[in-house]
């Protein structure tokens, strides 16, 4: 299973970067459409709802309507156990809390990839590879 940061979701309605835009397209419809291998957590929705309301200003009805659309990816709340691995995965890679609760939930629903711009490309966290598809 191939677990999806924020960026990923954001690159996909935004068509600021048509490169960037075309790639996360592209993985999002594969992950949904085809392998169904795809994974986000309530964080990743959350993240992205806020991006949409406030950095590009949508209205809440856009908004709800492009998370509806990822909603078959949603595989995970957020959980207690979840923020008390994040804190021990900060720790122990030196990674943001947001970025280490990502891992945290791609480890509970033992994801073997985490694609994000965020991470260092290539690099393992608890099993898992970080993969950028921007670069």
């Amino acid at each position: 299973m191939r677990f999806f940061d924020t960026n990923v979701l954001v690159y996909a309605v935004n068509g600021q970067d048509a490169r960037k835009q075309k790639i996360a397209l592209e993985l999002l419809s594969h992950a949904m459409d085809v392998n169904h291998d795809g994974a986000i957590s309530v964080q990743v929705l959350s993240e992205f709802a806020n991006i949409l309301l406030g950095k590009f200003l949508l209205s809440p009805e856009r908004t709800e309507a492009f998370i509806s659309h990822f909603y078959p990816l949603l595989r995970t709340e957020v959980t207690a156990d979840m923020v008390r691995n994040a804190m021990f995965i900060k720790r122990e890679y030196g990674i943001q809390y947001y970025d280490a609760l990502i891992v945290a939930a791609a480890e509970k629903l033992g994801c073997h990839e985490i694609i994000s711009e965020d991470f260092n490309p290539g690099q393992m966290y608890h099993g898992m590879v970080a993969i950028n598809p921007f670069e």
